[in-house]
């Protein structure tokens, strides 16, 4: 029982933690990676000043849920 309530908690704690450490950063979304959602992707990340970049914690890369537009200085970015 008590596995069950902690678990949820845990999670929230670790997505909740992600925007400090790039703030105003997003996941491209969900569904599969293909040519046009990509490249719309990063037209809309550039114009908000952000680069597309994928998680390096494994995944599919064949998912849009695996990447991310970190937006913040260039220097953070790369």
């Amino acid at each position: 029982m008590r596995a069950a309530v902690l678990l949820p908690l845990v999670l929230l704690g670790a997505c909740a933690s992600q925007p400090e450490a790039n703030p105003g950063s997003y996941t491209l979304g969900r569904g599969l990676v293909t040519y046009d959602e990509l490249k719309r992707a990063k037209d809309q990340c550039e114009a908000a000043g952000g680069v597309v970049k994928p998680y390096t914690a494994g995944g599919n890369p064949n998912q849009l849920s695996n990447y991310q537009c970190v937006v913040g200085s260039r220097e953070k970015a790369q």
